[in-house]
């Protein structure tokens, strides 16, 4: 075997790797989508203005949310297109959380079962370990998940409807 030749189906089942490869690539579109929208929420008039940028550049996903969400609970009064947008951070947070769950832990094949499993560790006041099975579906609800919230980051921003990919 030569460097950059992978086995199919390694280290998980191809199937499973691609659902991740989709997920990764829905996920940096919210997260440019998420820089967009605080450049506009701020008042800059360049689709993405470099001050915003540099702003952001270095901040964590959950600071820009709340960073949108301070910026909509100030602009509401003024714009009442932005009444919605708690429901909107509500779905901004569930799309990294579920991310997360599958990005930032491990994920492999279980000899003895042939089952897909992750695990990982919470320790929010006690440690708690976690196995749990993945299937192809959980992935794809992770993704269908990210990519609901750009729909309603979208349209909080432009005010305009974007359904999700299968209601169009």
């Amino acid at each position: 075997m030569k460097r950059h030749e992978f086995p199919n189906n390694w280290p998980i089942p191809d199937e499973y790797l691609l659902e991740l490869g989709r997920m990764t690539v829905i996920w940096g579109s919210l997260e440019t989508n998420v820089n967009l929208a605080i450049s506009k929420f701020a008042g800059y008039e360049a689709v993405l203005d470099h001050r915003a940028v540099i702003l952001v550049a270095h901040s964590n996903f959950q600071q820009r949310v709340h960073i949108i969400g301070a910026l909509c609970e100030s602009l509401e009064p003024s714009y009442p297109s932005l009444k919605d947008y708690k429901a909107v951070i509500s779905k901004l947070g569930a799309a990294q959380s579920i991310r997360n769950k599958y990005a930032h832990n491990s994920m492999y094949k279980n000899d003895e079962t042939g089952a897909i499993e992750t695990s990982y560790a919470t320790a929010r006041g006690t440690l708690k370990l976690h196995l749990e099975n993945v299937e192809l579906r959980d992935l794809k609800e992770a993704t269908a998940k990210i990519h609901e919230a750009a729909c309603a980051l979208y349209q909080l921003v432009t005010g305009k409807e974007m359904k999700p990919l299968w209601e169009r």
